[in-house]
């Protein structure tokens, strides 16, 4: 208002113009309900408190409890899910002393016991390991998380301390990079043709009887998208010479592909005259204008490095897919 910009203020009962004494009405009126909402939020802390000191902790409990809708208000009651506690105590049970995996269990959760949420949707993998992961099912709860600040409720509780401590050692995970990490030449170019998740690889290492080693390099479906998925494994040899005969069928992104070919002939050319060699120097100069971007492709396939085919691969339009062992295309092919 005092720089011109707002005229007056209309309220359901009150009408505010530029006048002091208008203004200082409404600087009361705004302290006013500041006072009101952090009044609210003092109060609603000291509920929680009182709710915690009694032994029932705020918000929603997790999947295997439920709550008494008709209990005092301030004093709900959480009681054990006849449905679904007794399967994810047993949940616990398989993972603890049986060493099942996350994804063991959903499987049995999916396949098997067909346990859903409270709204009938299915349970995720990342719901099981939040669920694995949290104290409240031994009767215990931190609150606010993170604090430090452990509570004993008044709800019964699914599993012993004992049994969690053994699921934390279970489901412990190995870091996902290590020193040493493998980089495979095909990682993250193909996907699956199933159910569209990426393509990982996994290598093995035989001991043969002559006390030599053999690397076999495994490709297969991550299952990100649906963990069922049934498609096999195929070997690096065999992705090399499928992708050997049918590159000629690839949208190849032609013009960084000869632009990428031609820097490598002419770090090549500069080389062959450092060394004197003019003769060769010019041999290779007249060949440039002719290059066969497939005919280069398939040579990079067969006698190049890692980082050159994965180079290759990437001026590829067309998306590579894999299923049954198969390389299949989606997207342009070169007529």
């Amino acid at each position: 208002m005092d720089q011109g910009l707002l005229r007056e203020i209309l309220t359901h009962g009150t009408k505010f113009t530029n006048s002091p004494s208008d203004k200082f009405m409404l600087m009361m009126m705004c302290g006013q309900a500041k006072l009101e909402n952090d009044n609210k939020g003092v109060n609603v802390k000291r509920g929680f408190r009182a709710k915690i000191e009694m032994g029932f902790r705020p918000n929603m409990s997790p999947l295997g409890y439920l709550h008494d809708k008709y209990a005092e208000k301030g004093t709900c009651k959480i009681f054990m899910d006849p449905v679904r506690g007794p399967i994810i105590k047993e949940a616990f049970h398989k993972v603890a002393y049986e060493g099942w995996t996350g994804r063991s269990v959903k499987r049995w959760l999916d396949d098997e016991v067909n346990l859903t949420t409270r709204k009938g949707k299915q349970v995720t993998l990342s719901m099981i390991y939040r669920m694995m992961d949290n104290p409240f099912y031994t009767g215990r709860y931190e609150f606010p998380q993170g604090s430090g600040k452990w509570y004993d409720g008044k709800h019964e509780a699914l599993i012993t301390k004992e049994t969690y401590d053994k699921v934390q050692e279970v489901m412990k995970c190995a870091p996902k990079a290590l020193p040493g990490t493998h980089e495979f030449a095909f990682t993250r170019i193909f996907k699956c043709g199933v159910c569209n998740s990426g393509i990982s690889a996994d290598q093995k290492v035989k001991r043969l009887k002559d006390g030599t080693t053999k690397r076999y390099v495994y490709y297969g479906c991550m299952k990100r998208w649906m963990t069922g998925c049934k498609q096999p494994y195929i070997r690096e040899e065999e992705l090399l010479d499928q992708l050997y005969k049918i590159i000629d069928k690839v949208d190849i992104n032609e013009l960084a592909a000869i632009e990428r070919i031609k820097q490598e002939i002419e770090r090549l050319t500069k080389m062959i005259s450092s060394l004197g060699g003019h003769i060769a120097t010019a041999k290779v100069a007249e060949i440039m204008p002719d290059i066969d971007v497939y005919a280069c492709a398939k040579y990079i396939l067969k006698e190049g490095t890692k980082d050159e085919k994965r180079d290759l691969l990437n001026h590829v339009n067309t998306e590579l897919l894999i299923s049954d062992g198969k390389i299949s295309f989606k997207g342009k092919v070169k007529p």
